[in-house]
């Protein structure tokens, strides 16, 4: 069964993860803006599989996938009217960025399904 509280955590400590690494990782010197992107974009969608399949064991996809949506559609919302960037110009980069947000969210899930899976296989 879905649990709506779980989801919800899931999505916070995601984005709590994100903030703090972020910010740490702010005071090592990258040159590279896109790699300093990418490093976050993987670190919050892989946190995101991560806690769904965690707290959400009956249904890890699900919230996977629907966590990753969440923060990705909150993502141009937020870089539309808040920082007037004309992201919704850019259908391509829009379909990638959900492509690559769901995929990553939904990979961490499944090696942590996984993982658990033949954890708990041993431990029977």
């Amino acid at each position: 069964m879905f649990n709506t509280i779980k989801f919800l955590q899931a999505l916070g400590a995601s984005l709590l993860v994100t903030i703090i690494v972020s910010f740490i990782i702010g005071f090592i010197p990258i040159h590279s803006m896109n790699l300093f992107v990418f490093i976050q974009l993987l670190l919050t969608y892989g946190a995101m599989g991560y806690f769904a399949a965690k707290w959400n064991p009956q249904t890890p996809y699900t919230t996977a996938y629907l966590g990753a949506l969440v923060i990705a559609v909150t993502s141009f919302l937020l870089s539309h009217y808040v920082l007037n960037i004309l992201v919704f110009t850019d259908q391509e980069g829009i379909a990638r960025s959900l492509t690559f947000a769901v995929l990553t969210s939904l990979l961490v899930a499944y090696i942590y399904t996984v993982i658990r899976t033949r954890r708990e296989g041993v431990l029977q």
